[in-house]
């Protein structure tokens, strides 16, 4: 008998197996426009995991952490514990102008 006649059909069924709900790498992404928004540095704090990033020079960020629900973002130095945003199973947008007053960062969602 063929091995190759086994190995794919094996190969494409286990392809198609689906990974258990929880275990995949969630995504917010967005742009922060304003005098604070360019090369910002941004916190995504979970329940189970957190992330980091820097936005680009345009404002441009994207921020994966495992799991969905609720979240707090933080921008620069704002106080905790940040932004409360919403991580789900698509990919979600959140666009915020960010300005600092009194040295300490601020966003409004747009």
């Amino acid at each position: 008998m063929d091995i190759r006649r086994l190995v794919a059909p094996a190969a494409v069924a286990g392809a198609c197996v689906a990974v258990p709900a929880g275990a995949d790498a969630e995504t917010i992404y967005g742009t922060l426009t304003g005098p604070g928004g360019a090369n910002a540095r941004l916190t995504l704090a979970c329940e189970r995991a957190s992330a980091s990033t820097v936005a680009d020079a345009s404002g441009s960020y994207r921020l994966t952490v495992a799991g969905r629900g609720r979240c707090h973002l933080r921008i620069n130095n704002m106080p905790e514990p940040g932004e409360l945003v919403f991580v789900y199973d698509e990919p979600t947008r959140y666009d915020y102008e960010v300005t600092p007053a009194g040295g300490v960062a601020r966003i409004e969602r747009r």
